[in-house]
């Protein structure tokens, strides 16, 4: 905390309090990154001396290269020094006078120097002397935590890399990167049968058919009803109270089937509109329009994700097939329940500063074709359509029962209990029961058979 205090004196007047803690956040994000990246490495290249080894029938130092690779894995990230090291190379390579790393030292500092021909491009010596003092004084701690520090404050300072503000904004970074994650690393988007990816390539055709099939067999025609060809209760021939009670309720959870399906496309279409507002409201690279558009891109896969869900609900299928699809469903929703609290509260502080300073915003940004106050109307659509959309989230994941009990569900515990609330009496709530007591053929008291 002393560290961060001495160089946010330092650098926060020059960058300004709202983007020196932007830039904070950020390079949690970036350090982990870069020192994950590392760990990776390392990783790959014990792999790659263990299967030079293999033939030499070493079984000590085999045995020693895994422990290295078991160790490497189970590497986590803690702390905040990282971020501490990436703004010392900032703050290095600003000053003009000689920098000391060595405390009681005060005769050996470094200079700043630049690249000849590239004036922006300097280098100190100052933050590798304090990495390998830090590493000498305590052992312990991440070098390869600190050397990620490193290289993100030289590439901030140079300009490389590092995303702009807009990128690095909370409201986008953070659901960009588990979004780039389920894309990259899990593999879980764009959306399609997980069991199909398993097939070869006749069986995946044969089964995404099939899956088809399914999804088609609950499509609303135009006037609104099921394109169901099961003929209407009073045109079926059958008399038997109890066939009828289950053709009853498969058309009861076939209508509550169609009616999520229609709901969750209507917000789709919603979420899309308010998107391609905020283009023409906008600068298409402000953090504004990126967040949304992320929203629109997280609801679709959700989307998508959850008809596959109801699909092989509906049809029975077995719980090996149906438990990955729910939890690649509740991975994505999780992602955009994320997604939608910061850009709610990003939005909410951004009209409260338009509110409090017009006469500065207006000023900054001329550029606005509509105006502050019909921007201000659409922030507050915008809003609304989000806080929907959250509530829709907060049903799904509840009833796939994906919420789970790690630091999701306690870092938005209050908000996921309260949306929950409002999505079990609002949006989703059944208009009619699946189940109904007493259904088939009754008796009228009172009267003869």
């Amino acid at each position: 905390m002393m560290s961060l205090h001495t160089l946010g004196k330092e650098l926060e007047g020059g960058f300004g309090s709202i983007v020196f803690l932007t830039y904070n956040v950020a390079l949690i994000v970036f350090t982990t990154m870069v020192m994950m990246g590392m760990v990776y490495a390392r990783v790959r290249w014990i792999q790659h001396k263990l299967d030079r080894t293999t033939a030499s029938n070493n079984a000590q130092l085999q045995q020693t290269y895994r422990e290295q690779q078991v160790r490497l894995r189970e590497t986590s990230s803690v702390g905040y020094s990282a971020v501490l090291f990436a703004w010392m190379v900032v703050s290095t390579m600003e000053r003009k006078a000689p920098t000391c790393p060595i405390p009681f030292f005060s005769d050996v500092c470094f200079s700043t120097y630049s690249v000849p021909g590239i004036p922006f491009l300097k280098f100190n010596v100052s933050p590798i002397v304090s990495l390998f003092l830090a590493q000498f004084i305590m052992p312990r701690v991440s070098f390869m935590g600190h050397l990620a520090g490193i290289i993100c404050g030289f590439c901030l300072h140079w300009g490389w890399t590092i995303p702009s503000l807009e990128f690095c904004s909370t409201n986008v970074l953070f659901g960009g990167v588990f979004l780039l994650g389920l894309i990259w690393k899990r593999r879980v988007v764009p959306v399609r049968p997980l069991l199909a990816a398993m097939m070869d390539e006749e069986g995946c055709v044969e089964h995404e058919d099939y899956l088809r099939s399914l999804l088609a067999d609950g499509v609303v025609r135009d006037d609104g009803d099921p394109d169901d060809t099961t003929p209407p209760i009073g045109q079926n021939s059958t008399t038997d109270p109890f066939t009828r009670g289950k053709q009853k309720k498969k058309e009861r959870e076939l209508h509550e089937y169609l009616r999520k399906q229609k709901t969750l496309l209507y917000v789709r279409y919603l979420i899309g509109i308010v998107a391609l507002a905020s283009l023409f409201a906008f600068d298409w690279s402000s953090s504004i329009v990126l967040c949304q558009c992320l929203l629109f891109a997280y609801f679709t896969f959700g989307t998508q994700s959850s008809l596959i869900v109801w699909a092989y609900t509906r049809s029975k299928e077995p719980s090996d097939i149906i438990e990955p699809e729910r939890a690649r469903s509740g991975m994505i929703w999780r992602g955009f329940f994320l997604s939608t609290v910061l850009a709610i509260v990003v939005d909410s502080m951004s009209m409260a500063s338009w509110f409090v300073f017009p006469t500065l915003i207006a000023s900054e940004r001329p550029s606005l074709p509509l105006g502050l106050f019909p921007v201000s109307v659409l922030m507050v659509l915008r809003t609304a359509v989000n806080l929907l959309a959250m509530v829709l989230s907060s049903k799904i994941l509840h009833d796939m029962s994906q919420v789970g009990c790690g630091i999701f569900a306690q870092l938005f515990s209050v908000v996921i209990k309260w949306s929950k609330l409002i999505g079990d009496h609002g949006v989703f709530i059944l208009q009619k029961p699946l189940w109904t007591a007493f259904e088939g053929r009754g008796i009228t008291l009172g009267r003869a058979r």
